[in-house]
C-alpha cells in the first residue's frame, strides 16, 4: 500500500464510493427499490467520508437507477471487486477544467449527470491510456478529433475489493510494470492483459472493424487473448449493428475453448458462439459421420510413418486447384436447372422458359440454387394470382363466341341443340378442369428442378466417369484420391477436408440455415486451417469481417495447412490488414532463445518471436533415469509455480507417461472434452494456444527428428512455459540440442 502518497485519501474515498454504487444498482435490479431503499440508508450511515466526500453520499441517496440488461448485470457483478485498473487525467482544450477518468472493463455513469463513474478501457478516450504519452495528446470519437493534455497515468492492483497498491506510469515505469505482470503465474495472466496492452498489441485490438485482418503472431505474443479484446472492442464498437450471437469463434479443439471460457465474461462479452471448425461444419451440413481428422493423421504419420498418399490427399483437397475442380462440378450441376417447358395454365402460356432461365441464372444469380429455386416458385404462383382470373374470362369469351356460332350459324335445329349442349356442358368442365390445375399447376412444374441430397451430390463428385470427366488430365494419384473418398464416404466416413468440400457446395445448393449464420468470424490457430477451409466459411457467410490469427511457425499440420499469409490475402480476403506480433510476452529470454534455433533450421524464412526482457533460468536436460518428478514438481512448488504440464511428442507416449506417474503428483491426462486442471500431460500437437508455469518436456519412445514437422512440434512444446523449461530423455539429440549451440541450455548435474 502506498501509506504516504498524498493521493491514498482520495483513491480509498473513490474506491470506497465505486463500489457502493456498483452494490447498489446490483441490488437494485435484483432485490427491487424497497431494498435500495434500505441499502442506500446503511452506506450512507457509515460512511466515514471526509468533506469532500459530500458529492459522493448525494449521488447515492439521489441516484435514479435505470433497469439493466441481464449481460450488463452479470458483468457488473463479476467486475465489483475491481472495479477499475487505471486511471488517466486529461484536460480536454475547450474544456474549462482537467477530469478524471478511471479506466475498467466496463462503463458506469452517474444516472443523475451521465458523467463517468467508470470509463470502458473500449472507448476512444481510454486509447488515450494505451498509446499517447504524458502530454499533449489526440483522440478520435465519432469522426471528430479532440485535443487534450494527458498529466497523469495511473495503474491500480486490487484484490476481493481492497486496493492493494498503485502506481504511476511514465516512460520508466511502463516497462516495470509489465515485468511485474509477467511474473504473475499462468493462472492470473490471461484474465489480466486489459491493464498491460502493449502499443502493438492495441494496434491490433482497435484496428479498422470493417475490414478483414490477418495476424502473424509469434508464441507468446498474445495473439489469441488479443483476438478476444478485438471481439470485445468490435461488439462495444458495433453494439448499434451486431448483436454477439452474431459473431463466431472457432477455436483449434474444445479444450481450448474451455481455457477462453473465462476470458469473454470478463471482457463483457457474453453470448458469442464458440466451436471448432469440424463442430461447425457438421452441424451446418446435417451429416453426423465420424470424422478422420487431421490430429489422428498427424499421429498416425509420427507414430507409424507418414502414408504419403493420404498425406498428398489432404494437402490438395485444401488447395487452391481442389477449388477449380468443385467449381467445374458446380458448374455441371448448375446446367440441371435449365427448364425447357414454358409456365402454362391448359392451353395459356403464363412465363415462358427463357425468360425463368433468365431469372435463375441472371436476376438470381447471387443466391444458392434452392434459394432460386423458391424464388422461382414464388413468381410463378404469383403469375397465376395475377392472371388466373383474365384466363378463366378469355375461357368464357371463347365457349361464348363458339355458343353464339352455334346458335346463329346452325340452321339445323337438331345439329344447334347438340352443339349448345355439348359447349353448355364442356365449358363448364373446362372451367372446373383449370380450376382444380391451378393448385397444383405450380409444384407440378417445380418437379422440373433437380432435389440435391448434400452428401449424395458429394458421393457423386467422386463418381468415376464424372471425376474423370472433370480432372485437366488422367492422374494416377487424383484417381486413387477418388477411390479411397469414395470407400470412405460408402463406409459412412469423412476425412475433416472432406468438411470444407462440403461446406462449400452447401453454400451453393442451399446456403446456411438462419442459425448457423455469422456477420464476425474470428479464427484461431489459422496456420492449420487450409485454403478450402477458410475460403469456404467467407463464401458460406458472404462476410469480409474475419479476424484471422496464427503463426506459420506452429504450423504441424503443413502438409494440409496455409504456408504463407500471402495465399489469404490474394485470393480470399483483398482487402486484408495484414499485421504482426513478434514480440513474445510469454516466456524468458533464455526459453526462447533456444526455441528460436530450430526456426532457423526450418525450410521457411519463418519470423523470429522477439521476447521482452525477461530473463530466468536456461532449459535444462535431465537424463530420464536421473529424473526424479516428485523431487522435480516439488521444488516448483516450493518456488511459488501453481501450472505445470508435462509434453510429449505422440499422443501414445502421453498415454504412457500418464500410467507411470505417481497418483500423489496429481497430473492428469489432456483429453480434449475434459477440463483442464492444474497439473496436464499433453501431447504437443494439443498445447498449442496454452501456457504453464513450468514444462517438462517428456521423449523417450518417438525422439524428434531433423525435419519439419518435428521442429515445429518441438517449437511449440518449448514455447509454452512462463518461467521454466526442463527436457526429459535419454539423450539430449533427442530434443534435437546436438544441433543448437550448447551454451543455451544446462544438464542437469
Amino acid at each position: 500500500m502506498n501509506e504516504r502518497h498524498p493521493d491514498l485519501p482520495q483513491e480509498l474515498e473513490r474506491l470506497h464510493f465505486t463500489k457502493a454504487y456498483m452494490e447498489q444498482l446490483i441490488t437494485l435490479q435484483e432485490s427491487g427499490k424497497e431494498a435500495l431503499k434500505s441499502r442506500q440508508e446503511d452506506t450512507l450511515a457509515n460512511l466515514d467520508f471526509k468533506d469532500s466526500s459530500l458529492r459522493y453520499q448525494e449521488m447515492l441517496s439521489h441516484a435514479n437507477f435505470m433497469k439493466m440488461t441481464k449481460d450488463q448485470l452479470e458483468s457488473l457483478k463479476h467486475l465489483r471487486n475491481k472495479p477499475y485498473f487505471a486511471r488517466i487525467d486529461f484536460h480536454r482544450k475547450e474544456k474549462p477544467e482537467q477530469e478524471m477518468f478511471y479506466i475498467g472493463k466496463m462503463s458506469l455513469f452517474d444516472r443523475e449527470t451521465q458523467l463517468p463513474i467508470i470509463l470502458d478501457w473500449r472507448s476512444p478516450l481510454a486509447n488515450v491510456y494505451y498509446e499517447g504519452r504524458l502530454g499533449d495528446v489526440s483522440y478520435e470519437a465519432h469522426g471528430e478529433t479532440y485535443e487534450g493534455h494527458v498529466s497523469l497515468k495511473r495503474q491500480y492492483q486490487m484484490e476481493e475489493g481492497e486496493l492493494l497498491h498503485f502506481r504511476d506510469i511514465d516512460m520508466t515505469t511502463k516497462d516495470a510494470l509489465l515485468q511485474e505482470s509477467l511474473e504473475q503465474n499462468a493462472e492470473n495472466r490471461l484474465t489480466e492483459i486489459v491493464a498491460t496492452i502493449q502499443e502493438e498489441q492495441n494496434d491490433v485490438i482497435r484496428a479498422d472493424l470493417r475490414k478483414p485482418i490477418i495476424v502473424q503472431g509469434a508464441a507468446g505474443s498474445g495473439k489469441t487473448t488479443i483476438a478476444l479484446h478485438r471481439i470485445s472492442y468490435f461488439l462495444y464498437t458495433m453494439r448499434d449493428i451486431f448483436k454477439p450471437e452474431e459473431m463466431l469463434i472457432l477455436a483449434p479443439n474444445t479444450l481450448f475453448i474451455q481455457y477462453i471460457s473465462d476470458v469473454l465474461p470478463e471482457l463483457g462479452v457474453q453470448r458469442a458462439r464458440q466451436t471448432t471448425y469440424q463442430q461447425f461444419v457438421q452441424k451446418a451440413i446435417g451429416v453426423n459421420w465420424p470424422v478422420t481428422s487431421q490430429h489422428d493423421i498427424l499421429m498416425d504419420a509420427i507414430e507409424k510413418g507418414a502414408d504419403r498418399q493420404l498425406l498428398s490427399a489432404a494437402e490438395f483437397k485444401g488447395s487452391k486447384d481442389f477449388k477449380v475442380l468443385l467449381d467445374q462440378y458446380l458448374h455441371f450441376i448448375k446446367k440441371r436447372y435449365t427448364v425447357s417447358e414454358d409456365f402454362r395454365l391448359g392451353e395459356f402460356k403464363l412465363k415462358g422458359a427463357k425468360s425463368i432461365n433468365r431469372l435463375f441464372y441472371k436476376e438470381y444469380a447471387y443466391f444458392p440454387y434452392h434459394v432460386r429455386v423458391q424464388k422461382i416458385k414464388a413468381v410463378l404462383q404469383s403469375e397465376l394470382r395475377r392472371k388466373k382470373k383474365q384466363i378463366f374470362k378469355k375461357l368464357e369469351e371463347k365457349y361464348d363466341a363458339e355458343l353464339d356460332k352455334a346458335l346463329y350459324g346452325l340452321k339445323d335445329p337438331e345439329k344447334r341443340k347438340k352443339r349448345v349442349s355439348f359447349l353448355i356442358t364442356r365449358k363448364e368442365e373446362r372451367l372446373d378442369e383449370l380450376k382444380k390445375e391451378t393448385r397444383t399447376v405450380v409444384s407440378r412444374y417445380m418437379k422440373q428442378y433437380p432435389k440435391h441430397s448434400l452428401i449424395k451430390v458429394y458421393q457423386d463428385f467422386y463418381d468415376e466417369e464424372i471425376f474423370t470427366d472433370l480432372i485437366p488430365v488422367d492422374s494416377g494419384f487424383l484417381q486413387n484420391m477418388r477411390k479411397e473418398t469414395r470407400n470412405h464416404l460408402e463406409r459412412k466416413r469423412l476425412y475433416s477436408e472432406d468438411l470444407a468440400a462440403l461446406l462449400y457446395l452447401k453454400s451453393f445448393l442451399t446456403g446456411l440455415d438462419e442459425e448457423d449464420k455469422a456477420k464476425k468470424v474470428v479464427i484461431d490457430e489459422a496456420q492449420d486451417y487450409s485454403f478450402m477451409e477458410i475460403y469456404s466459411l467467407r463464401r458460406a457467410f458472404q462476410t469480409d469481417l474475419f479476424t484471422i490469427v496464427g503463426d506459420l511457425a506452429q504450423g504441424i499440420y503443413s502438409y494440409r495447412g496455409l504456408k504463407q499469409w500471402e495465399t489469404l490475402i490474394e485470393d480470399v480476403f483483398q482487402k486484408a490488414n495484414y499485421l504482426t506480433l513478434q514480440k513474445t510476452y510469454r516466456t524468458t529470454i533464455e526459453i526462447m532463445e533456444l526455441a528460436n534455433q530450430l526456426l532457423k533450421r526450418m525450410p521457411d524464412d519463418l519470423p523470429k518471436a522477439e521476447p521482452v526482457v525477461r530473463h530466468g533460468i536456461k532449459p535444462v536436460f535431465i537424463e530420464e533415469r536421473n529424473w526424479s518428478p516428485t523431487c522435480h514438481v516439488g521444488k516448483l512448488d516450493e518456488q511459488g509455480m501453481k501450472t505445470f504440464a508435462l509434453i510429449t511428442k505422440t499422443r501414445q507416449e502421453a498415454e504412457q507417461v500418464a500410467r507411470k506417474l505417481p497418483d500423489e503428483l496429481g497430473f492428469q491426462l489432456m483429453e480434449e472434452s475434459a477440463p483442464m486442471g492444474n497439473r496436464m500431460i499433453v501431447p504437443a500437437y494439443l498445447a498449442k494456444g496454452l501456457e504453464f508455469d513450468a514444462v517438462f518436456l517428456y521423449c523417450r519412445e518417438h525422439p524428434y527428428q531433423m525435419n519439419e514437422l518435428d521442429c515445429k512440434l518441438l517449437y511449440v512444446a518449448m514455447t509454452r512455459p512462463l518461467h521454466q523449461l526442463f527436457l526429459i530423455g535419454d539423450h539430449q539429440q533427442d530434443f534435437l540440442l546436438n544441433e543448437v549451440d550448447p551454451s543455451l541450455f544446462q544438464s542437469w548435474e
